[in-house]
């Protein structure tokens, strides 16, 4: 934590306003990067009901940052130690909100592994975010990949 934002799970009746505060920031900062497909493809798994099922079953944890009671990033993981979303509101970018997110999904992992060296945190790097996750020591895992409309690059941290 810092002394500007506070970083946790989200709540219950926290989930659609997490959802779409990654469809605002997606339009205003990637949707021009992928066809009409790719825009589609991913505003449906931010709304899909199976989605929101799999949150309520604790198999999708999603983070949030806080500014006060405002939702400024928002993070989750899904299959254990996969980062599905990482979108931090436009106001609040390059002011350490992701890092912390990512941070805290690292710490998470960690404490709820069994520490036998197979730790990783991977992520599907959408190509304005490559260098961020380069930064916080991401490592490339293959090339770019294109998938229902939607191109990006498989990357892993070891913890």
């Amino acid at each position: 934590m810092n002394d500007r934002f506070q970083v946790r799970f989200i709540d219950r009746d926290e989930f659609r306003p997490a959802m779409q505060l990654c469809w605002r920031v997606f339009c205003e900062f990637d949707s021009d990067l992928y066809p009409l497909k790719g825009v589609q493809s991913f505003s449906r798994f931010i709304n899909d009901d199976q989605l929101y099922t799999a949150f309520i079953n604790g198999g999708f944890p999603v983070i949030a940052a806080f500014d006060g009671n405002e939702m400024i990033g928002v993070a989750a993981l899904r299959n254990g130690p996969h980062l599905s979303l990482l979108f931090v509101d436009g106001d609040y970018q390059h002011m350490g909100v992701g890092t912390a997110l990512v941070q805290f999904c690292q710490e998470w992992l960690l404490s709820s592994h069994t520490g036998l060296g197979d730790e990783k945190l991977t992520v599907n790097a959408s190509p304005p975010g490559e260098g961020f996750y380069h930064w916080l020591g991401f490592k490339d895992l293959g090339p770019i990949i294109f998938k229902d409309g939607i191109h990006y690059k498989p990357m892993v941290f070891y913890l």
